[in-house]
């Protein structure tokens, strides 16, 4: 089937390669970076964005599940992987199989993963995680000695990092994120100083990281030997007050600015001219305010990741001018008020968020009214919007 959906999302991959190579400029070259590309690149499709990744250098990918590390190694990425939600024990042959390294954080699956890998005669690479403070994934700092030797006693078993998660780099008070790299730096003095000789020898190639999009950003005090931007490399932020940090790290610096890597667009299927007074939509939650109001019908809706919760609160772009999206948000389709726009016709594009000519709709802007994150917004981007992927 040759035809393309009317209904469909633009990535841009050179943009995608741009925020890579800009945040890479602002660490500088003595720190890695892990590409994170997990929930499909955040909607932007993993396998395109893991091989742009792949060219610009990048030294690790990180990925929720074991699946879409599978996905990525049946694609020809041969860099290292990271499942940074960890496995299940009958998730073991598939991670040998595929040469790909877990997240550990308790001793069960350290010595399950080790016998299996005893059995097929290979080495599996671990990143013991550890908690300090998100109380999500990970041992608690107290346990993390006893954990760590029965790990350097997995014959099969290979350390290549220690990490943690920061749970509120993003928030305006940085005390917890302070508490968190306190606690993360006394296990790194812990294991660097003469205490723990017996116990495991550290080298040049075991990694501490910790940092997110957030925590690079915004303290690089948790950036270490490695860091994990997310959400940044499609050009977007976790909340405003990391984007107004990284806005002053542009002016400050040679820092390029990030730009947004994903434009979702449509076209009208129908425009009706409506009389005052009539209810738009299911349970007419929109009245037409006077006659002769134009109303365009666009075929996307919540089966498409156009949340519903935005209903009658959110705006569009056709011609380069903001138009109102207005009445519910259907399944598959919704309703805009295209009135002060006389010569709008079917087909013509409309888009819900990114650039079109001078105008721009944020991704920011749709996850503040719809009450939630950038995150959500991109990752709910269905499957049946088609991607179609640009270098310009």
């Amino acid at each position: 089937m040759n035809v393309t959906r009317a209904t469909f999302v633009e990535i841009n991959l050179e943009l995608f390669c741009h925020n890579l190579r800009s945040i890479k400029s602002l660490i500088g070259n003595n720190v890695q970076t892990m590409a994170i590309l997990k929930a499909d690149a955040y909607g932007h499709g993993a396998i395109k964005c893991a091989h742009a990744a792949v060219k610009e250098q990048v030294n690790y990918i990180g990925v929720g599940i074991i699946q879409e590390g599978i996905e990525l190694r049946e694609s020809g990425i041969t860099s290292p992987i990271l499942i940074l939600g960890g496995i299940y024990s009958n998730e073991i042959e598939d991670l040998i199989k595929y040469k790909l390294s877990t997240s550990l954080s308790n001793s069960v699956m350290a010595t399950a993963i080790s016998k299996q890998a005893g059995h097929a005669n290979t080495n599996i690479g671990v990143h013991i995680k550890i908690d300090t403070g998100m109380a999500r994934l990970g041992v608690q700092p107290e346990d993390f000695t006893s954990l760590l030797e029965k790990i350097t006693s997995c014959k099969n078993l290979k350390i290549e990092g220690f990490f943690t998660h920061l749970s509120s780099a993003d928030e305006e008070d940085p005390k917890t994120t302070h508490r968190q790299i306190s606690i993360f730096s006394n296990i790194i003095k812990e294991l660097t100083s003469k205490s723990l000789p017996k116990i495991i020898n550290l080298n040049k190639h075991r990694l501490f990281h910790m940092a997110n999009t957030a925590g690079l950003l915004r303290f690089p005090e948790s950036r270490f030997d490695l860091v994990r931007p997310g959400i940044s490399l499609f050009g977007s932020f976790p909340s405003p007050t990391i984007a107004s940090v990284f806005h002053l790290l542009t002016e400050e610096s040679k820092v390029t600015k990030l730009r947004p890597v994903m434009t979702w667009k449509t076209k009208i299927m129908q425009i009706q001219t409506l009389k005052k007074g009539v209810p738009i939509s299911y349970g007419g939650s929109y009245i037409t305010k006077k006659d002769r109001t134009r109303i365009a019908t666009i075929p996307v809706g919540y089966a498409d990741g156009l949340r519903r919760c935005l209903s009658n609160r959110m705006e569009l772009l056709v011609k380069e001018t903001r138009v109102k999206q207005v009445g519910t948000i259907c399944m598959d389709m919704c309703l805009v008020d295209i009135t002060g726009l006389p010569n709008v016709n079917i087909g013509e594009e409309v888009v819900i968020f990114g650039k079109q000519g001078n105008g721009q709709i944020k991704v920011e802007e749709l996850a503040t009214k719809a009450n939630t994150i950038p995150y959500e917004i991109l990752c709910g981007v269905g499957k049946r919007v088609p991607r179609i992927y640009t270098q310009k």
